[in-house]
């Protein structure tokens, strides 16, 4: 199904792209055949790093009690991520909100307001430092964290990994062109451009976070695998 996609994009790109000419004067241009063709490739690698966004939220009728709650738990909740080995500056504010609300009892809104006020903090971990992300993550629950946001493993320098995924997309769209070159009966000449569609790395599994059931019992945390896709644009002058 790849291919016969590859093949059919491939030949509406060739029969559009006659009578064109690149960098020639009009007079001395000669009617040029291309190809544009695109391809894909992607990488793998262990994660070596991870990005925690966790946090506090506290509802008060009073919006200063919410806020004063709030923030005796964060303070706890900090000073117990910098005990487990969390560097202070890897820890910054991501997020904070004070907002009202109603409460629905059986069907109905309370005419009672209850003030939320919800506080973020992100912070970045190696995974190759002597640092248990599950213990950390168990210190700061401990001391008042009642949020846990999202977990992202990521990789500190990708740039091997984005090398690798790029030359399995140049493979893939020159890959292509041979076929489709092969089923219109044209021969492929050189190569008139080649461009970079980018290459970005995305987790290409989830983060399974699962909380201890006691104290006793570290909250296990499973890093997730780093997938990095690049994609190549290439036009070939086509040789009937």
């Amino acid at each position: 199904m790849r291919i016969f996609e590859a093949l059919l994009l491939g030949m509406l790109v060739l029969l559009a792209s006659t009578s064109s000419c690149l960098g020639a004067d009009d007079e001395d241009c000669d009617e040029i055949s291309m190809l544009t063709i695109s391809g894909t490739g992607d990488a793998t690698d262990d994660a070596d790093m991870v990005t925690v966004v966790l946090g506090v939220q506290t509802r008060n009728e009073s919006a200063a009690g919410a806020v004063a709650d709030n923030a005796r738990m964060m303070a706890d909740s900090i000073e117990a991520l910098k005990m487990a080995g969390v560097p202070e500056k890897e820890i910054k504010t991501s997020m904070f909100s004070i907002y009202s609300t109603r409460d629905w009892i059986d069907g109905k809104q309370s005419d009672k307001v209850i003030f939320e006020v919800s506080n973020q903090v992100t912070f970045t971990l190696n995974l190759t430092d002597e640092v248990d992300v599950g213990e950390v993550l168990d210190a700061a629950v401990g001391a008042g964290t009642n949020s846990v946001d999202s977990i992202t493993f990521g990789l500190k320098d990708p740039t091997s990994v984005q090398e690798k995924a790029l030359e399995d997309a140049v493979a893939d769209a020159m890959g292509k062109a041979e076929v489709i070159s092969e089923a219109a009966g044209v021969t492929l000449g050189r190569i008139l451009s080649i461009s970079e569609g980018g290459a970005s790395p995305v987790p290409i599994a989830e983060s399974r976070v699962f909380f201890a059931a006691d104290v006793a019992t570290t909250t296990p945390i499973m890093p997730g695998d780093v997938k990095v896709t690049a994609t190549v644009t290439i036009t070939y002058e086509i040789k009937n």
